[in-house]
């Protein structure tokens, strides 16, 4: 009986469902039995599963740049939004907001509510427009940024700027 010892070697597939595999389901053998290797796959698409992890860093980017924008960068930062109430992330994104709005009048006691709110709202935006500069400039960097998920980010954001102008006063 002949020992194997061949090493099988096959590259990382695409995650994306719409590419197919370039490599059939045989594991190429190594070993220098004159067959040629396949080519490689290195890419680097994520398939983003409808939006929702895009929506997730959209999340998480939003609520660093607004705690930083607003100074609040030593304390810890509101829950993960998987662990929000709500359905909805523009809701998940108000949360979030909201929570560090309540931490920014407790650090500046010295201001009313509406006082708070005045100078809170537009670092909320401004943090939330960074976020999606942010969120992009990554998903473009993974080359996981396909144009029906840019625009449900452009919808996101533009209807939590709507909800923040409302919750301020803006509007």
């Amino acid at each position: 009986m002949a020992i194997d010892d061949d090493i099988i070697i096959s590259p990382i597939s695409p995650v994306h469902p719409r590419q197919g595999n370039r490599v059939s389901g045989e594991g190429w053998r190594a070993g220098g039995h004159g067959e040629q290797q396949p080519e490689q796959d290195d890419s680097a698409d994520i398939g983003l599963s409808r939006g929702h992890q895009a929506a997730e860093l959209l999340y998480s980017a939003t609520m660093d740049q607004v705690a930083h924008l607003a100074g609040l960068d030593h304390a810890p930062g509101p829950r993960p939004e998987g662990e929000l109430p709500g359905t909805s992330h523009s809701q998940h994104l108000l949360l979030g907001i909201a929570m560090l709005f309540e931490r920014y009048c407790q650090s500046h006691p010295h201001l009313s509510i509406h006082e708070a709110g005045l100078a809170f709202a537009p670092l909320a935006r401004q943090g939330l427009d960074r976020g999606l500069q942010e969120t992009c400039q990554v998903l473009i960097q993974l080359n996981a940024l396909p144009p029906a998920t840019q625009a449900q980010l452009q919808g996101l954001h533009q209807l939590t700027s709507k909800l923040l102008d409302e919750r301020f006063g803006i509007a």
